[in-house]
């Protein structure tokens, strides 16, 4: 069995947070690479990202606990085991936007613009990340006999399938689906022209319609009186999707 961490002397090292790590450095390298496209300094990028990673992990962690409300609320100190994963997507995005609304209106930069360069960034980063919650044995699905099945250690199995050993690797499906999205964005951008917002539109849409279908089989996302909030978040994502893309393709 796969072990979440590894150590160099007295310093623990999860791989959870070496995916995490990687997938916001090669999404921030691939930024700096398109910044001249989209005229964004790079200076500008990087002081963007000091004051991304913290928003955006804190926004991350908020969801996941409000999601998980009635075990922190008995468990308060694991709140502050970051370790042991739980972070929400749609927490990181929905306070990465707000940095950035703010932070390029205070630049003076275009925010439609800024969102354009990021989003490929985001899905590079959403698809490497995704591979760590395999350490952390999170974000799996039910289970399944089939043949990229995952084995899951009983103690990280729901009550409820505590006889089954293989499950969905979900996050795979995720991961994988980002990095399709990520070449489709890509190919559209070269080839349809467009205006501000359409790349970020396309974003919105991909994902959305990923996260919304994937949800389907999670069993350890909010649900809110039988809703699930990654679904209603999902809905709304892909309605503005679209009313960015039909506006901004010229």
């Amino acid at each position: 069995m796969w072990q979440s961490y590894f150590s160099i002397g007295s310093i623990t090292i999860y791989f959870y947070g070496i995916f995490i790590s990687l997938g916001v450095l090669l999404g921030y390298l691939f930024a700096r690479k398109r910044s001249p496209k989209f005229n964004t300094p790079k200076e500008f990028l990087d002081t963007l990202l000091l004051i991304l990673l913290p928003s955006c992990i804190l926004g991350a962690r908020i969801y996941h606990i409000l999601s998980w409300f009635s075990y922190y609320k008995i468990f308060p100190k694991e709140i502050f085991f970051l370790w042991q994963g739980g972070f929400g997507v749609y927490g990181a995005i929905i306070a990465g936007l707000i940095v950035i609304f703010f932070f390029a209106k205070f630049k003076k930069i275009p925010f439609l613009s800024v969102l354009d360069l990021l989003s490929p960034s985001v899905l590079i980063a959403q698809a490497i990340g995704r591979i760590g919650n395999f350490f952390n044995f999170e974000g799996f699905g039910p289970p399944t006999n089939l043949p990229w099945k995952i084995y899951i250690p009983p103690d990280k199995r729901p009550i409820n399938f505590l006889d089954q050993s293989y499950f969905h690797p979900t996050f795979f499906y995720e991961s994988i689906l980002c990095l399709i999205s990520l070449l489709v964005i890509l190919y559209l951008e070269s080839r349809i022209k467009h205006s501000p917002g359409f790349v970020v539109g396309l974003y919105l849409a991909f994902y959305g319609l990923i996260r919304f279908f994937l949800e389907f089989l999670r069993f350890d996302t909010w649900v809110v009186s039988g809703i699930k909030i990654a679904q209603v978040l999902s809905l709304i994502f892909i309605f503005v999707a679209l009313v960015l893309i039909k506006k901004m393709i010229k």
